[in-house]
């Protein structure tokens, strides 16, 4: 089952990592480019009259960009990977059990094992690949940085890795529910994308702007003050949880 599963990932592996490794080249490529005009962005915006200055909010980390450490951890793991990452979790999830059910495969699989080691065997095999895939672009970002000749330490990075990390399983658990609940292929990715996009929307709304995780994965506290929001991470480390007992649950009461 281990190389059926990564071999049926393999493709959607490879076109992801090829994407986002073009968009790490576009993000130092822009390097010496972004801190400049973020410089003379910040000189005309401080000419503009009070009442402007305040509609607009603090812009020091315009500045902050001439800063090689900042502008990685800014521009990498809070915007161009950061932002991304929800869908790629989306795409590596949703056809895990979706594609059993639409296939007709899953009387196969179950025909050989119980639906305890089915699922396990599947939803970890996925959760590893979304783990490693994390972890080698976060990565990967201050070491190109560092090969291209800007100085980068590992510090930010690690700690950004770890809320992804976090925020990532909550993502796959979140989207292999979807993956248990549908019979077709269509269905969770239109969830998924409807959820993607939803959740930001919700962040703005202040009362519950807690149920919005992409401040979180974006690593906002690392990247403002250094610090990892450890409350948020326990408590989207329990939701992840949660959720995987219910899609194990679901699965193993599912009608076939």
């Amino acid at each position: 089952m281990l190389y059926k599963e990564l071999n049926e990932m393999k493709l959607r592996v490879i076109l992801i990592i090829a994407v986002l490794v073009i968009s790490l080249i576009t993000t130092i490529v822009m390097r010496p480019y972004a801190s400049q005009m973020m410089s003379e962005m910040a000189g005309q915006l401080e000419e503009l009259p009070d009442f402007l200055k305040k509609l607009i909010g603090d812009t020091s980390s315009l500045t902050k960009l001439d800063d090689d450490n900042y502008y990685l951890l800014s521009q990498w793991q809070g915007k161009n990977f950061g932002q991304f990452l929800p869908l790629v979790v989306l795409l590596i999830t949703f056809p895990i059990f979706a594609k059993e059910f639409d296939k007709k495969t899953i009387y196969f699989l179950l025909s050989r094992k119980n639906r305890k080691d089915v699922f396990m065997a599947k939803y970890l095999i996925g959760l590893g690949v979304v783990l490693v895939v994390t972890t080698a672009l976060s990565l990967l970002g201050p070491i190109a940085m560092n090969l291209t000749g800007y100085g980068v330490n590992f510090s930010g990075t690690l700690k950004a890795l770890l809320q992804q990390l976090v925020g990532v399983a909550f993502f796959y658990s979140l989207f292999t529910l979807l993956s248990v609940i549908s019979k077709d292929q269509v269905k969770p990715v239109v969830l998924g994308i409807i959820l993607i996009i939803g959740l930001p929307i919700i962040g703005m709304i202040e009362a519950i702007s807690w149920l919005n995780p992409y401040p979180f994965i974006l690593a906002t506290t690392v990247i403002q003050s250094g610090t990892i929001d450890w409350i948020y991470l326990a408590a989207l480390l329990a939701v992840t949880i949660a959720l995987t007992t219910a899609d194990y649950v679901l699965f193993k009461k599912k009608e076939l």
